[in-house]
């Protein structure tokens, strides 16, 4: 009786320390936003563990904290580096990071992530997964660190 209930204490522990994602969730992915021009590149990535989000807004990198409640989804004001860049690039970076805080809501579909804003504006994403298929530039080194790790995390969930 002792060997069986060791096994079965065994068994639950081993089970708990299996990192499970849960169908239909953004969290521990990174995204691209898809409704900006085309010289535009914006990610949006969550980590799950500790309900930050990160990317890459145009020119800077940037992060802070979300908070998800069912479909409701907010960010806090955004943290981010001060590096200058073209004109285009930087006006569509202040545009989008104002907009972040004003997101109230989400919508999951498969890969695509749309996230909805106070005043009716829609932000949509998605998915990435192969960076190279974005031709993503060199100096974005925390969305390729994020992503490595989520590739590594996900092999070793496996």
């Amino acid at each position: 009786m002792k060997k069986l209930l060791a096994l079965f204490l065994v068994v639950l522990a081993l089970g708990a320390c299996q990192k499970e994602e849960t169908p239909g969730t953004f969290v521990d992915k990174e995204y691209i936003l898809r409704n900006v021009p085309e010289n535009i590149h914006i990610t949006l990535g969550f980590e799950g563990k500790s309900n930050r989000f990160f990317g890459k807004s145009a020119v800077n990198r940037y992060f802070g904290m979300y908070t998800l409640n069912g479909n409701d989804l907010t960010f806090s004001p955004a943290g981010s580096t001060m590096m200058m860049g073209p004109q285009e690039q930087m006006e569509a970076e202040q545009k989008y990071l104002a907009q972040l805080p004003k997101v109230k809501s989400f919508k999951l579909d498969g890969k695509k992530l749309t996230l909805f804003t106070e005043d009716g504006q829609e932000l949509v994403y998605e998915e990435m997964i192969d960076l190279d298929s974005e031709n993503i530039s060199a100096n974005n080194r925390y969305t390729k660190k994020a992503m490595q790790n989520r590739k590594e995390n996900m092999e070793d969930s496996k």
